[in-house]
């Protein structure tokens, strides 16, 4: 690789998306002291539970026999917030390239994002046109 990536910018795991897949797995990576961040194309955390009804009742999650998706996403962020981590919301992630030391460079609309690892959390994308 030409330039050398600054420690401060390479992330062990790197989840694209911030709903209730990513934000699981963002408190487990935490939980393993793994250095981690999520890159999402919304403004909030919380995916189609908040883009599409948050005041709706969710009623397949173990311990939950129902929940409103707004208070899911509220929980579960604070499961992740338990550990450090960054949140890149209202970024959308383009291409992923891997670099010949084996660096995955995330090219977004709005920059680049160095990783050892990439979870793609992406869902099905049902609120862009």
């Amino acid at each position: 690789m030409n330039n050398p990536i600054n420690k401060e910018e390479l992330f062990d795991i790197t989840f694209i998306g911030a709903g209730p897949v990513a934000l699981y797995g963002m408190y487990y990576a935490g939980l393993r002291m793994t250095k981690f961040k999520a890159i999402d194309m919304l403004g909030e955390p919380g995916g189609g539970l908040m883009a599409l009804y948050p005041e709706k009742y969710i009623y397949d999650v173990a311990g939950f026999p129902k929940v409103l998706a707004k208070d899911l996403t509220r929980q579960m962020c604070e499961q992740a917030d338990q550990y450090p981590h960054e949140t890149c919301l209202g970024e959308k992630v383009i291409k992923l390239e891997r670099t010949e030391d084996e660096i995955i460079v995330l090219t977004t609309d709005k920059g680049k994002h160095y990783s050892k690892t990439v979870v793609i959390c992406a869902g099905l994308g049902a609120y862009i046109p």
